[in-house]
């Protein structure tokens, strides 16, 4: 019987990711009440120049997924070839940490230390993959934990020993141990196999197929380097920081079809995927919502100065309602894709399949957007535009750039795996959003006191978001039967696991 449940899995998963998004956001408040604009803004630098290098840790983890399913046993070797990866990775990225320290004037100790890192995210990477392919709900368990000790050392290192940047980084690194711990538990029947030196080989020899998905990753992270060098400071990264935190939790609404990567490549079965697509805009519309009506809000409560930065959020988060969509359209296609299974299969064949293609609109769409802001930097720039007006630049392009990717890329998957979409609930489902959080909208700009004690603030603001959440939830339970099927199911999944 299979261990992938893709009901079960996706709500698992998208509940723990909301919880973990809701407790890395109360992390972000600890590091910005604490941090100063250039800590925090230094921190944001960190986390765009280890992409540079995660473009490698994909080698290995890649093929891992696809190998569990299919009951290869190559787990051992596989976190064997991570290892070694990692200690490529990281003197990479000391290397380029250099040359990027030197050009934006931060302290080369802080980058340096932050090297330790790369390891530790590398075996993250490559025993989430073994999990995900033998029993994708266990990753959750892991996630939970990892978020909740975030905090926990997060309020020891950064707010009482005022460690700054240096305890970002030693929380990150313990609680990212956690979460390897948590999912070796799970994985280890598969960790413990043979080691083979066949399977090394046939990554290796294929190693730009995993590496070339991750090379939009890269470009893009390109921005982040762009905008402090041009700009010569770090102060406004600390704005787009703050901004892409709170947009992003929107992509955890794509753990609602986490499951579905696995299970197609267990099967060409696609019966679940009308209403799974379904449940995924059905979250999508409504986190998406929240970010928007409460981005002045929580930005607030993240650090009052950090306000003038609302539209960015705004236009984040209408850009990440369609990342879900791309992510989503993406791994659908990859998952039906079976040319790896053909060892003879040529170079030419597999730059036409779905394992290829799809990430070179990807490509495109980040070398766009970065030349456009190279371009568009340098001209605001010599017309004195605000930081605040050159983030708005920034986030309109890349939203812009992405639409129509986006739009293609989920057209592409529908009629591929020969998906059936309910247009008129994904429509009823919009119209409710927008019943449901204008007024939420409304009474948020009329009726909610800034406060600076946040012990009085974050309650108003729970309140308000509780009605908003309310009013989405009973207007589509009350309208819409495939809604309370929805609810039904979830109890149903949640009833027979506790058995």
């Amino acid at each position: 019987m299979s261990n992938i449940r893709v009901t079960y899995t996706g709500f698992l998963s998208f509940f723990i990711s909301i919880i973990s998004a809701i407790t890395g956001t109360v992390f972000t408040l600890i590091l910005t009440r604490t941090l100063s604009q250039e800590e925090f803004g230094t921190w944001g630098l960190i986390g765009g120049t280890t992409q540079y290098v995660l473009i490698f840790s994909g080698i290995i983890s890649y093929w891992s997924t696809r190998d569990v399913v299919r009951k290869i046993e190559s787990g051992k070797t596989a976190i064997f070839g991570t290892f070694i990866l990692s200690i490529f990775a990281t003197i990479m990225y000391v290397i380029i940490s250099y040359f990027i320290g030197s050009e934006t004037k931060i302290d080369l100790n802080i980058l340096y230390f932050s090297s330790i890192l790369i390891p530790i995210i590398f075996f993250s990477g490559i025993i989430t993959a073994i999990n995900l392919g033998l029993k994708p709900h266990t990753i959750s368990y892991g996630l939970l934990a990892q978020s909740i000790s975030q905090i926990l050392f997060a309020v020891i290192f950064v707010y009482y020993l005022q460690l700054g940047v240096s305890g970002i980084i030693l929380t990150q690194i313990i609680s990212q141990m956690l979460y390897v711990v948590i999912l070796f538990k799970y994985s280890y029947q598969q960790i413990k196999n043979k080691f083979n030196l066949t399977y090394i080989k046939k990554w290796l020899k294929l190693f730009w197929i995993p590496l070339y998905p991750w090379l939009p990753n890269a470009v893009d992270a390109t921005s982040i380097s762009i905008f402090s060098i041009m700009t010569g400071s770090v102060i406004g990264l600390s704005f787009w920081t703050a901004a892409a935190v709170l947009s992003a939790i929107i992509t955890q609404t794509g753990q609602i079809s986490k499951a579905v990567y696995p299970k197609l490549l267990e099967s060409n079965d696609t019966h679940y995927l009308r209403d799974n697509m379904s449940q995924l805009f059905f979250f999508n519309f409504m986190i998406t919502a929240m970010i928007i009506v409460f981005a002045k809000p929580a930005l607030y409560a993240l650090n009052p100065v950090y306000v003038s930065a609302f539209f960015v959020v705004i236009i984040l988060a209408i850009n990440n309602f369609f990342a879900t969509l791309t992510t989503t359209s993406i791994q659908n296609l990859t998952g039906i894709e079976k040319i790896d299974l053909d060892e003879k299969a040529s170079v030419k064949r597999y730059l036409r399949s779905k394992l290829f293609y799809p990430h070179t609109l990807r490509l495109f769409h980040t070398l766009a957007s970065t030349i456009i802001l190279i371009v568009g930097f340098r001209f605001l720039l010599d017309s004195n535009f605000t930081e605040i007006e050159l983030l708005i630049f920034w986030a309109l392009t890349i939203l812009i750039t992405h639409v129509p990717i986006s739009v293609y890329l989920l057209s592409k998957m529908i009629r591929t795996l020969h998906i059936k979409l309910d247009h008129k609930l994904i429509i009823q489902y919009f119209i409710i959003t927008l019943l449901a959080f204008i007024p939420i909208f409304f009474l948020t700009e009329n009726y909610l006191v800034y406060e600076n004690n946040l012990q009085s603030f974050i309650p108003h603001i729970l309140l308000f978001f509780g009605i908003g959440i309310f009013f989405y939830v009973f207007l589509a339970y009350s309208t819409d039967k495939k809604t309370r099927q929805l609810v039904t199911s979830i109890i149903n999944e949640i009833k027979s696991r506790s058995l």
